[in-house]
């Protein structure tokens, strides 16, 4: 590769926008989603077809995200063009995929979204605060980019790429929370409806079986999980052995500090 080729997303993005005969503003600002969610400085080497999935995922959401097919076909064309110039060496166009909505029956017949996210009431809460802390930091980034760029030697511009390399970090964790949200659905934790089983949203009392130590963990969905709160996320070792399981039963998790064995003393 020379000089002058392409060596970052952002400068790929800039030929192909300026080679496009029209002028359109939607296409326009789904490039810069997808620039932004990639990380505009991400060398071409690092474009990889789990970068673009994810990408894929984080858009296309349960399967029924409006216009997600339309987004993603802007993404598609322009990883097709990338390829066709030699830009790109592999076919990323391909693992641009609308994922279809995954359902199941549940009792009664009900139909049930499996890519449903069960929150608690304080987890949703805390997502929501997020969210709006997260776009409060926009428009102070903005300007930050708007006067970093008003600096005409953009080649050793450090102020200019932090900004936008934060407001970056800043739009993908917008996204993520976001397609959290509509994903989730409220699960009770406030201990009213005792449960017989370990659920998520329930916390259990444990007892190491070896050691006699006592713990008290809730098992939450994985986008909830905090250590430090005792919150565990459903997909861990730990997590995965308690739901379903009973007062009174033992479970054997194997963890990274190796296996343990613990006694459920209590579920609430």
């Amino acid at each position: 590769m020379n000089s002058n080729e392409p060596k970052t997303l952002l400068e790929i993005v800039g030929l192909y926008v300026g080679s496009l005969k029209e002028n359109d503003e939607a296409t326009h600002k789904e490039l810069y989603r997808f620039v932004n969610w990639c990380g505009p400085e991400r060398p071409l080497s690092q474009m990889v077809p789990a970068l673009i999935g994810g990408y894929a995922d984080s858009v296309a959401g349960t399967g029924t995200t409006p216009l997600a097919a339309e987004r993603l076909q802007v993404v598609r064309k322009f990883l097709t063009y990338a390829r066709k110039k030699g830009i790109i060496e592999i076919n990323l166009a391909q693992h641009v995929r609308v994922r279809k909505a995954r359902t199941r029956k549940g009792a009664g017949g009900q139909i049930v979204d499996n890519d449903q996210v069960e929150l608690t009431k304080q987890g949703h809460k805390k997502m929501v605060t997020q969210l709006a802390e997260l776009k409060g930091q926009r428009a102070p980034l903005a300007l930050e980019i708007q006067k970093a760029a008003a600096d005409k030697d953009v080649r050793e511009n450090s102020p200019l790429e932090a900004a936008r390399e934060q407001l970056g970090q800043v739009e993908a964790g917008i996204r993520k929370i976001e397609s959290t949200l509509i994903k989730a659905v409220l699960i009770d934790d406030s201990g009213k409806f005792k449960s017989l089983t370990v659920q998520r949203g329930t916390a259990v009392w444990v007892q190491d079986v070896k050691s006699g130590k006592k713990f008290k963990y809730t098992v939450v969905d994985a986008s909830e999980a905090n250590p430090l709160e005792s919150k565990i996320s459903d997909v861990s070792p730990l997590g995965k052995v308690f739901l379903g399981q009973h007062a009174g039963q033992q479970v054997e998790a194997k963890t990274p500090s190796g296996t343990v064995n613990y006694k459920i003393l209590e579920i609430a």
